[in-house]
């Protein structure tokens, strides 16, 4: 009897600390909305750095794998929608980012060996606009498995940053480092895993949960 009575006791104190963590957790400081007013955002693309001149912050970590032009892609359609659905802002689309990051790179005195802000902020420049939003993926992992039971979670490293463009500044910095990890391995993430409903994530739903963090980070 006194160890059942010990059993439940010691179930019912882990289920009330993971409800515990799901309602409650250290608050985090967010940062204000930027003062936009009458200024013209752009959205760049996303890109891999794989040099320091590609760097807007940070470092690049060798021997990463090459991330696969699709998942680049998939990665700007997915930030689009997410800036649609949780942005009250306008962007210049990243097509038009594209197209200026040719013609960038084509201008005599500038190419693939200028620094990364100098270069973004050109970019920006001929796409007309005065803050650029500019992703970066670094590490983009699909999960090995299926939604209840991987062999290896997803993984997604990305940075988004915002440069105002008129005077080549670095203005913020979204970071995003996230390997998913299963209750038992961190009761301290209960909050996610029950958000994600029990359930192993694809790199793509990873990689959202990124770009609305980056949302609320940055205030866009």
């Amino acid at each position: 009897m006194h160890t059942n009575r010990t059993r439940r006791t010691a179930f019912f104190f882990c289920l009330s600390l993971a409800a515990a963590l799901v309602f409650c957790g250290c608050a985090k400081p967010v940062q204000p909305p930027l003062p936009v007013g009458q200024l013209k955002l752009g959205l760049a693309y996303f890109s891999q750095p794989a040099a320091p001149s590609d760097m807007l912050a940070g470092y690049t970590v060798e021997d990463l794998p090459r991330i696969d032009a699709k998942d680049l892609n998939g990665m700007d359609a997915l930030f689009a929608s997410v800036l649609a659905e949780k942005s009250k802002n306008s962007f210049h689309s990243r097509e038009s980012a594209v197209h200026c990051a040719k013609t960038v790179r084509e201008q005599e005195g500038v190419n693939n060996n200028q620094a990364a802000l100098r270069t973004w902020s050109a970019i920006g420049r001929c796409m007309g606009v005065d803050l650029l939003v500019v992703p970066q993926l670094f590490e983009y992992r699909e999960r090995d498995g299926g939604s209840f039971g991987a062999v290896t979670p997803a993984r997604v490293v990305m940075d988004i940053y915002v440069i105002d463009v008129r005077n080549e500044s670095l203005i913020s910095r979204s970071r995003f480092d996230e390997t998913q990890t299963a209750l038992a391995s961190n009761l301290l993430e209960a909050n996610k895993f029950f958000k994600r409903g029990g359930q192993w994530i694809t790199a793509a739903d990873l990689a959202r949960e990124g770009m609305e963090k980056a949302v609320q980070d940055l205030g866009l």
